[in-house]
């Protein structure tokens, strides 16, 4: 909704500015009250405060119809006490900001702080800058003051969304303004340590958090709230070394899927299990590899399951890959969340399309045993949990296929021909698959791009001989559609 009626930055009604001084302090006094109104008596108290006219309801009386006239006769109405104003809520700026704190303020309880930053963002629209110190010497500064402190809120409520939603660049400067006002504020001082650790490293948040707790014992003789210290401690297990186990170093860039490496990382923010989804050859787990070494957590270990075939087996597979064995421990999925460690950890498991129930099962019993870990899987289906978000892996776009093909051509047969109409012909036919895209390239050795075209209609023929560190699955296409094939059960 438009807002019509407004006195944060300027006294204005729908963009005309109010000169009158007595007619903007009769505004400013309504808008105190939207919906109740303000008392005849009440009016004239704050419009006349030193001298009042001899008649003073006349007075007010004839001040109300010019202001009806000049915005409008239907703006202020008459209650059984005095005056009201007519707009909505959202209509008067002071309102509007009121309603827009309490948004805020509930959208993070809820814990959506995307929400929680657009309507303090919307509510700090009503503001040019931060409120004046001029003091309350009329209504309409009056009422200024009294929305300073929920400026103040939605100051509070932008940064802690921004530090929350893992903008802590962003973060940063709000968070330290608003520490420097509210030292004793420790859910502020949380945030901004750990935005403070995510960019000038654990070491500067420490430092801050130790001369608050120096402070704080020197002046009240108390230690940190149990909110804070927990925050202590995860900046304590930061200054850990990073450990990425299973994760192999890319052997080339991996191109297109920048949207995807920030989607999935997104959910892995908000979500305690987050799936890859999608078709053999459009690249999950080099996907799920890249995601994984960029993690915030300072644990990540990957577990390869393509050569697991029976769900009973999943536990053990995994256990062995984190080093659990079943002699010390009996209790392989305590074992397993042992191994992953109370702070806060990645396991990434991979290619679980042949075994969705068994890894099913491991997965909801670790996020019942765990508070901090999050999994990512890839597969070509999702594993069906409630706790699962799921992100469907497009196909490449024709112009990252072309890319992608000119790369791999090049690197298999340096300097050969890549005609641009016949290259885009034939990844328009490779339907956006990476594999397909890298098994075609790979036939620069032996044909040229043309002849590759004319060959695809026996694609299974033609579209083999991969590279020979790739997995055996994914040499040919023919192998991706053999694995699929087997992954049917008898209904299918």
């Amino acid at each position: 909704m438009t807002t019509e009626l407004t006195f944060l930055a300027r006294v204005s009604h729908r963009g005309r500015e109010i000169s009158g001084p007595r007619l903007r302090g009769l505004l400013a006094l309504l808008a105190e009250e939207p919906r109740a109104g303000c008392s005849s008596a009440r009016l004239v108290d704050g419009l006349w405060p030193d001298e009042q006219p001899a008649n003073p309801t006349k007075a007010l009386q004839v001040l109300v119809s010019r202001a009806r006239s000049q915005l409008g006769a239907d703006v202020i109405a008459a209650t059984a006490t005095g005056y009201r104003l007519t707009l909505d809520a959202e209509a008067v700026d002071t309102s509007a900001a009121l309603l827009a704190a309490t948004r805020a303020a509930r959208a993070a309880r809820d814990g959506d702080h995307g929400a929680a930053l657009a309507h303090a963002e919307a509510g700090l629209l009503h503001w040019d800058g931060p409120p004046g110190d001029d003091g309350p010497d009329d209504p309409v500064s009056a009422l200024r003051a009294a929305r300073a402190t929920t400026y103040t809120a939605l100051v509070r409520a932008r940064a802690l969304a921004l530090a929350r939603l893992g903008r802590h660049a962003d973060a940063v400067e709000p968070l330290t303004a608003l520490a420097s006002a509210h030292p004793r504020d420790e859910e502020i001082l949380a945030e901004l340590l750990r935005s403070e650790a995510a960019g000038a490293g654990p070491a500067a948040a420490l430092t801050r958090y130790d001369s608050y707790r120096r402070a704080l014992r020197d002046d009240l003789g108390t230690d940190p709230g149990p909110a804070l210290r927990s925050v202590h401690q995860e900046l304590l297990r930061d200054e850990a070394p990073s450990v990425r186990r299973g994760i192999p170093h890319e052997p080339n860039p991996l191109l297109g899927r920048a949207d995807d490496i920030a989607a999935v990382s997104g959910l892995l923010r908000t979500s305690r299990v987050v799936s890859i989804v999608g078709a053999g050859g459009l690249g999950k787990t080099r996907l799920a590899q890249v995601v994984g070494r960029g993690a915030e957590q300072k644990a990540v270990h990957f577990v390869p399951l393509a050569g697991v075939t029976r769900d009973e087996d999943v536990l053990a597979e995994v256990a062995a890959a984190l080093g659990v064995g079943e002699v010390l421990h009996p209790d392989l999925l305590g074992g397993i969340a042992g191994a992953l460690g109370a702070g806060p950890a990645l396991l990434v498991l991979d290619n679980c399309e042949q075994v969705v129930r068994g890894v099913a099962e491991l997965v909801r019993g670790l996020v019942a045993l765990t508070r901090d870990l999050r999994v990512l899987t890839t597969s070509r289906a999702p594993l069906g949990l409630s706790s699962e978000a799921v992100h469907l892996l497009p196909e490449l776009s024709l112009a990252t296929t072309v890319e992608l093909f000119g790369q791999r051509a090049r690197a298999a047969r340096p300097g050969v021909e890549l005609p641009s109409g016949t290259v885009e012909e034939l990844c328009r036919r490779l339907d956006g698959l990476p594999l397909a895209a890298e098994l075609a390239a790979a036939r620069v050795r032996v044909l040229s791009v043309p002849e590759i075209v004319r060959r695809l209609d026996d694609r299974f023929a033609l579209l083999r001989g991969g590279a020979r560190d790739a997995p055996e699955r994914h040499r040919t296409l023919l192998a991706v559609v053999d694995w699929s094939w087997h992954l049917l059960d008898g209904t299918g």
